[in-house]
């Protein structure tokens, strides 16, 4: 009779010892969980921009930029060599649209690709080409029909 009250007692000891473990192991998931990576906040579309033409001085140069009836507002745009460019994209098409700058019309070396986006808004930061000249914007989504100049002074 003792040799089986011992066995109850290794027995009692093993599952206290597995039910510490797995509330250990929960709590320990549950803090993770809590703890764990941060979800980014995004970065809210600015309902109105401070200019819709490029400033002097090249250092930085914001442009508003519309998609409306598959076509971009703008077919030109001239900003300072090296400017840091902040463009305002605003799509009011139900299709997706984006910004991308090329060298040249072949788009065959890109210097900024824009995330393509249904109908809404965004912004897009990059850094225009410190070498003066004419570049080649378009939209990805459709390449032929949607064309722009980005002139660099």
């Amino acid at each position: 009779m003792k040799q089986g009250g011992q066995r109850m007692k290794k027995s009692g000891s093993r599952i206290f010892y597995l039910f510490t473990l797995l509330i250990l192991l929960f709590t320990l998931t549950a803090m993770s969980a809590c703890y764990g990576t941060a979800t980014p906040t995004p970065t809210p579309t600015p309902t109105s921009s401070p200019t819709s033409s490029p400033t002097t001085g090249g250092q930085a140069v914001t442009i508003d930029l519309v998609t409306r009836n598959m076509a971009f507002d703008k077919t030109t745009i001239t900003v300072p060599a090296g400017a840091l460019m902040t463009i305002n994209f605003d799509n009011q098409d139900s299709v997706p649209h984006n910004f991308a700058l090329y060298t040249d019309s072949s788009a065959a070396t890109s210097i900024f690709v824009g995330q393509t986006i249904g109908k809404g808004s965004l912004t897009y930061k990059f850094t225009a080409p410190s070498t003066p000249g004419s570049y080649f914007f378009r939209c990805d989504v459709h390449p032929t029909s949607m064309t722009g100049t980005f002139v660099v002074s």
